[in-house]
């Protein structure tokens, strides 16, 4: 059986882990794709920000590195 089946399910607190956001699941893509991005955009505010992370594939993963880019709104 082929193991194609690759994602990342991300989920995210606003306050500190007190309150929790749905599992939002990404593709990571196929075996070998290296360099895989991904991206959650829209999330709203919030000033404690906490993430979980997990990841469908028993095989060696790893987390790179994690950018947050906030954009000034008109409130």
């Amino acid at each position: 059986m082929a193991d194609t089946d690759h994602f990342v399910e991300i989920c995210y607190s606003k306050d500190g882990g007190r309150n929790w956001s749905n599992w939002k699941r990404r593709d990571l893509g196929a075996v070998g794709r290296y360099e895989q991005r991904v991206r959650l955009m829209r999330l709203g505010r919030g000033r404690q920000w906490v993430f979980r992370i997990r990841v469908s594939s028993a095989r060696k993963h790893d987390l790179l590195g994690a950018v947050l880019s906030p954009e000034q709104t008109d409130d």
